[in-house]
């Protein structure tokens, strides 16, 4: 509770940064003495100003390729989106900007890696989420690592019903094959890395007789592959690709000094990478943690062209 409360007084305390570049501009011009000191203080609280203010609601969509093979003959477009963390410093009204986003986009597949909450009151759940319902197209999920309560599973356990009576598909742990564009799609996930139980065997080969198109790997954590880099090709599934968040692509991005604070030991950032054989997209997210801020490094609705 004391870190709740902490957090909305840092939340409601930028709003202070107003009536302090007022009161630097007016200085600046009354005290030339101090003309330099006064100049950076001004730059200081502009920077925080576009970043506590601007940047973090500005919803960036940004499109990338993926080509498994030159000689491709199917293609899906998939949006990938994680990291709302909705309670402290985001709403209900973030989530019905990014449904009427994502249905302009018309998608076939919508790809949540989790982190739907950061200091929600549960019985706030539904009213912040229910716009999810009305995205036009598959939805599936796993949950994040803030999704889970230290109390124990009620919580998530809770987020997940709710999510699901949304029309999203929740594969923390399980698998579901779609039907898409006359494709085949496995969709796999497994629970957060950190505070989960990921059950890595449900990517064993099964007796299933589906001619499967594309297979998609959904978890939190990029860390996680890792984790399943040296599988046995003999007795697991081969991943098309593999999708993540968690990272917020740092959040707040100053050179050279952003990768120290995200979160990970194998330096994942944005984007993509291709590690033992297994292709890996990260999505750098639409919320925040810790500062309400996201500097060089808006907010982002990643749209995957996938030809395969």
């Amino acid at each position: 509770m004391f870190l709740k409360i902490l957090l909305y007084l840092i939340y409601y305390c930028f709003y202070l940064l107003f009536p302090i570049l007022i009161f630097l501009v007016w200085q600046l011009f009354k005290n030339k003495k101090s003309l330099i000191e006064i100049i950076i203080l001004i730059l200081i609280i502009i920077f925080l100003i576009w970043a506590r203010f601007v940047e973090i609601n500005y919803l960036k969509i940004k499109n990338y390729n993926f080509e498994q093979n030159k000689n491709y003959s199917k293609t899906l477009k998939v949006v990938v989106f994680s990291d709302l963390h909705l309670g402290v410093y985001n709403n209900s009204l973030v989530v019905e900007k990014l449904v009427t986003k994502i249905n302009n986009l018309e998608p076939d597949l919508v790809i949540i890696p989790g982190d739907f909450v950061y200091f929600i009151d549960e019985k706030e759940i539904e009213n912040n989420f229910k716009a999810l319902k009305d995205i036009r197209a598959i939805k599936v999920a796993v949950l994040g690592n803030h999704d889970y309560s230290k109390k124990g599973t009620h919580f998530s356990r809770n987020l997940s019903s709710v999510l699901e009576s949304l029309g999203i598909l929740m594969i923390d742990n399980k698998t579901k094959i779609v039907s898409i564009n006359d494709s085949l799609v496995e969709l796999i996930g497994v629970e957060d890395i950190w505070v989960g139980n990921p059950d890595y065997s449900i990517l064993k080969k099964d007796n299933s007789s589906a001619e499967i198109d594309f297979r998609f790997f959904i978890t939190h954590n990029p860390d996680s592959l890792y984790e399943i880099k040296d599988f046995s090709a003999d007795e697991y599934k081969k991943i098309d690709l593999m999708i993540s968040g968690h990272t917020h692509a740092g959040q707040i991005r100053i050179p050279f000094l952003y990768k120290y604070i995200i979160p990970t030991k194998h330096n994942f950032d944005k984007g993509f990478y291709k590690i033992a054989d297994i292709d890996l997209f990260i999505t750098p997210g639409i919320g925040t943690v810790g500062l309400p801020l996201r500097l060089f490094n808006f907010p982002e609705i990643s749209v995957l062209d996938i030809k395969y």
